[in-house]
Protein backbone atom coordinates (compact mmCIF):
# COMPACT_ATOMS: atom_id res chain seq x y z
CA UNK A 1 0.00 0.00 0.00
CA UNK A 2 0.97 3.62 -0.50
CA UNK A 3 0.59 5.62 2.72
CA UNK A 4 0.00 9.33 2.22
CA UNK A 5 -0.13 12.09 4.82
CA UNK A 6 -1.69 15.34 3.64
CA UNK A 7 -2.85 18.71 4.97
CA UNK A 8 -5.75 20.08 2.91
CA UNK A 9 -7.74 23.30 2.81
CA UNK A 10 -11.08 21.51 2.63
CA UNK A 11 -14.49 23.20 3.02
CA UNK A 12 -16.30 20.66 5.23
CA UNK A 13 -16.71 22.20 8.74
CA UNK A 14 -14.56 25.18 7.74
CA UNK A 15 -17.18 27.74 8.75
CA UNK A 16 -18.00 26.01 12.04
CA UNK A 17 -14.34 25.87 13.07
CA UNK A 18 -13.76 29.51 12.15
CA UNK A 19 -15.96 30.28 15.17
CA UNK A 20 -13.95 27.95 17.43
CA UNK A 21 -10.22 28.03 16.59
CA UNK A 22 -9.36 26.04 19.74
CA UNK A 23 -11.45 23.01 18.74
CA UNK A 24 -10.10 19.85 17.11
CA UNK A 25 -12.53 17.54 15.31
CA UNK A 26 -11.42 13.94 14.78
CA UNK A 27 -13.18 11.63 12.32
CA UNK A 28 -14.37 8.32 13.76
CA UNK A 29 -16.60 6.78 11.11
CA UNK A 30 -18.43 7.49 7.84
CA UNK A 31 -21.54 5.78 6.49
CA UNK A 32 -23.04 6.16 3.02
CA UNK A 33 -26.78 5.41 3.04
CA UNK A 34 -28.81 3.85 0.24
CA UNK A 35 -30.01 7.35 -0.62
CA UNK A 36 -26.39 8.53 -0.96
CA UNK A 37 -26.55 10.52 2.27
CA UNK A 38 -23.18 10.81 4.00
CA UNK A 39 -23.25 10.53 7.79
CA UNK A 40 -20.24 10.99 10.04
CA UNK A 41 -19.31 10.29 13.63
CA UNK A 42 -16.74 12.77 14.90
CA UNK A 43 -15.07 13.55 18.20
CA UNK A 44 -14.93 17.20 19.23
CA UNK A 45 -12.15 18.23 21.63
CA UNK A 46 -12.22 21.54 23.49
CA UNK A 47 -13.52 23.23 26.60
CA UNK A 48 -17.18 24.17 27.20
CA UNK A 49 -16.85 27.65 25.73
CA UNK A 50 -15.12 26.34 22.61
CA UNK A 51 -17.75 23.63 22.16
CA UNK A 52 -20.53 26.20 22.46
CA UNK A 53 -18.84 28.36 19.84
CA UNK A 54 -18.41 25.33 17.59
CA UNK A 55 -22.08 24.39 17.91
CA UNK A 56 -23.08 27.95 17.06
CA UNK A 57 -20.83 27.76 14.02
CA UNK A 58 -22.44 24.46 12.96
CA UNK A 59 -25.80 26.18 12.65
CA UNK A 60 -24.39 28.45 9.94
CA UNK A 61 -22.07 25.93 8.27
CA UNK A 62 -23.41 25.14 4.77
CA UNK A 63 -21.71 21.70 4.61
CA UNK A 64 -23.55 19.97 7.50
CA UNK A 65 -27.07 19.65 8.86
CA UNK A 66 -28.04 20.16 12.50
CA UNK A 67 -25.80 17.85 14.56
CA UNK A 68 -26.76 15.27 17.15
CA UNK A 69 -24.56 14.98 20.24
CA UNK A 70 -24.45 11.30 21.22
CA UNK A 71 -21.93 11.08 24.07
CA UNK A 72 -19.69 13.19 26.29
CA UNK A 73 -16.44 12.39 28.15
CA UNK A 74 -14.75 15.23 30.07
CA UNK A 75 -13.65 17.72 27.37
CA UNK A 76 -14.53 15.36 24.51
CA UNK A 77 -17.88 15.02 22.77
CA UNK A 78 -19.11 12.57 20.12
CA UNK A 79 -21.34 14.04 17.42
CA UNK A 80 -23.30 12.57 14.55
CA UNK A 81 -23.28 14.83 11.51
CA UNK A 82 -24.90 14.57 8.10
CA UNK A 83 -23.53 16.35 5.07
CA UNK A 84 -25.73 18.75 3.13
CA UNK A 85 -25.78 18.54 -0.69
CA UNK A 86 -22.95 21.11 -0.70
CA UNK A 87 -20.96 19.04 1.79
CA UNK A 88 -21.64 15.82 -0.14
CA UNK A 89 -20.38 17.44 -3.34
CA UNK A 90 -17.14 18.40 -1.57
CA UNK A 91 -16.67 15.05 0.21
CA UNK A 92 -13.69 12.95 -0.88
CA UNK A 93 -14.84 9.87 1.05
CA UNK A 94 -16.67 8.21 -1.90
CA UNK A 95 -13.47 8.57 -3.94
CA UNK A 96 -11.48 6.83 -1.19
CA UNK A 97 -13.95 3.92 -1.27
CA UNK A 98 -14.04 3.71 -5.07
CA UNK A 99 -10.25 3.60 -5.27
CA UNK A 100 -9.93 0.83 -2.66
CA UNK A 101 -8.36 3.20 -0.15
CA UNK A 102 -8.34 2.99 3.64
CA UNK A 103 -8.80 6.19 5.62
CA UNK A 104 -6.56 5.62 8.63
CA UNK A 105 -6.90 9.03 10.25
CA UNK A 106 -8.64 12.33 9.61
CA UNK A 107 -8.89 15.41 11.80
CA UNK A 108 -9.56 19.09 11.29
CA UNK A 109 -8.93 22.42 12.99
CA UNK A 110 -9.48 25.95 11.74
CA UNK A 111 -6.17 25.55 9.87
CA UNK A 112 -7.39 22.68 7.67
CA UNK A 113 -7.87 18.93 7.38
CA UNK A 114 -5.19 16.37 8.18
CA UNK A 115 -5.53 13.06 6.31
CA UNK A 116 -3.57 9.82 6.62
CA UNK A 117 -4.80 7.42 3.96
CA UNK A 118 -3.57 4.22 2.27
CA UNK A 119 -4.07 3.32 -1.40
CA UNK A 120 -3.32 0.13 -3.34
CA UNK A 121 -1.66 1.85 -6.31
CA UNK A 122 0.01 5.03 -7.56
CA UNK A 123 -2.95 5.63 -9.88
CA UNK A 124 -5.46 5.47 -7.01
CA UNK A 125 -3.41 7.98 -5.01
CA UNK A 126 -3.17 10.27 -8.04
CA UNK A 127 -6.95 10.25 -8.48
CA UNK A 128 -7.41 11.03 -4.77
CA UNK A 129 -4.96 13.92 -5.08
CA UNK A 130 -6.63 15.04 -8.31
CA UNK A 131 -10.02 15.25 -6.58
CA UNK A 132 -8.78 18.19 -4.52
CA UNK A 133 -6.83 19.87 -7.30
CA UNK A 134 -9.84 19.79 -9.66
CA UNK A 135 -11.87 21.69 -7.05
CA UNK A 136 -9.17 24.23 -6.31
CA UNK A 137 -8.44 22.94 -2.80
CA UNK A 138 -4.90 23.61 -1.58
CA UNK A 139 -3.01 20.37 -0.85
CA UNK A 140 0.22 19.98 1.15
CA UNK A 141 1.61 16.44 0.83
CA UNK A 142 3.55 15.90 4.06
CA UNK A 143 4.73 12.33 3.61
CA UNK A 144 4.55 9.37 1.22
CA UNK A 145 5.62 5.85 2.13
CA UNK A 146 5.47 2.70 0.01
CA UNK A 147 4.91 -0.49 2.00
CA UNK A 148 4.42 -2.77 -1.00
CA UNK A 149 7.98 -4.11 -0.86
CA UNK A 150 7.60 -5.28 2.73
CA UNK A 151 4.18 -6.77 2.00
CA UNK A 152 5.73 -8.81 -0.79
CA UNK A 153 8.35 -10.33 1.47
CA UNK A 154 10.94 -7.56 1.40
CA UNK A 155 12.93 -6.28 4.34
CA UNK A 156 10.87 -6.26 7.54
CA UNK A 157 11.96 -2.73 8.38
CA UNK A 158 10.94 -1.21 5.07
CA UNK A 159 7.36 -0.72 6.29
CA UNK A 160 8.82 1.94 8.60
CA UNK A 161 11.08 3.46 5.92
CA UNK A 162 14.25 1.83 7.26
CA UNK A 163 17.00 0.60 4.99
CA UNK A 164 18.24 -2.95 5.59
CA UNK A 165 21.47 -1.57 7.09
CA UNK A 166 19.62 0.78 9.43
CA UNK A 167 17.42 -2.08 10.61
CA UNK A 168 20.51 -4.27 11.11
CA UNK A 169 22.11 -1.53 13.23
CA UNK A 170 19.03 -1.06 15.41
CA UNK A 171 18.58 -4.79 15.97
CA UNK A 172 22.29 -5.21 16.75
CA UNK A 173 22.15 -2.32 19.23
CA UNK A 174 19.32 -4.02 21.14
CA UNK A 175 20.90 -7.48 21.04
CA UNK A 176 24.32 -6.20 22.14
CA UNK A 177 22.92 -4.15 25.02
CA UNK A 178 23.83 -0.72 23.59
CA UNK A 179 20.47 0.60 24.82
CA UNK A 180 20.71 -1.00 28.26
CA UNK A 181 21.14 1.09 31.42
CA UNK A 182 24.02 0.90 32.06
CA UNK A 183 25.20 0.01 28.57
CA UNK A 184 26.57 -3.46 27.99
CA UNK A 185 28.15 -2.45 24.70
CA UNK A 186 30.09 0.62 23.56
CA UNK A 187 29.62 2.34 20.23
CA UNK A 188 33.01 1.02 19.12
CA UNK A 189 31.93 -2.52 19.98
CA UNK A 190 28.68 -2.02 18.08
CA UNK A 191 30.73 -0.93 15.08
CA UNK A 192 32.88 -4.07 15.36
CA UNK A 193 29.72 -6.19 15.49
CA UNK A 194 28.52 -4.54 12.29
CA UNK A 195 31.95 -4.61 10.64
CA UNK A 196 32.14 -0.83 10.31
CA UNK A 197 33.90 2.05 12.07
CA UNK A 198 32.64 3.67 15.26
CA UNK A 199 31.68 6.85 13.37
CA UNK A 200 29.82 4.87 10.70
CA UNK A 201 27.97 2.89 13.37
CA UNK A 202 26.98 6.11 15.12
CA UNK A 203 25.65 7.68 11.91
CA UNK A 204 23.75 4.53 10.86
CA UNK A 205 22.21 4.10 14.30
CA UNK A 206 21.16 7.75 14.58
CA UNK A 207 19.68 7.84 11.08
CA UNK A 208 17.81 4.63 11.80
CA UNK A 209 16.35 6.02 15.02
CA UNK A 210 15.37 9.28 13.28
CA UNK A 211 13.65 7.40 10.43
CA UNK A 212 11.82 5.08 12.82
CA UNK A 213 10.54 7.98 14.94
CA UNK A 214 9.44 10.02 11.92
CA UNK A 215 7.46 7.09 10.51
CA UNK A 216 5.83 5.96 13.76
CA UNK A 217 5.32 8.40 16.65
CA UNK A 218 6.27 11.77 15.15
CA UNK A 219 3.30 14.12 14.70
CA UNK A 220 3.55 15.22 11.08
CA UNK A 221 0.68 17.69 11.40
CA UNK A 222 3.27 20.32 12.36
CA UNK A 223 4.50 22.51 9.49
Amino acid sequence: MLLATLLIDYPILRDALSHAPGVTVTWEQSDLTAGNDHRLLVWVDGDDDERAAFEAGLEADPTVTTPLQTAAFDDRWLYQLELTPEGTEASVYPTVIEEGGVLQEASVTHEGWFFRVAFPSDEALERFHGFFLERGFEVDVRKLRDTRESAGGGDAGSQFGLTSRQREALVAAVEAGYLDIPRSCTLAELGERLGISQNAASERFRRGVETLVENTVYDDRAP
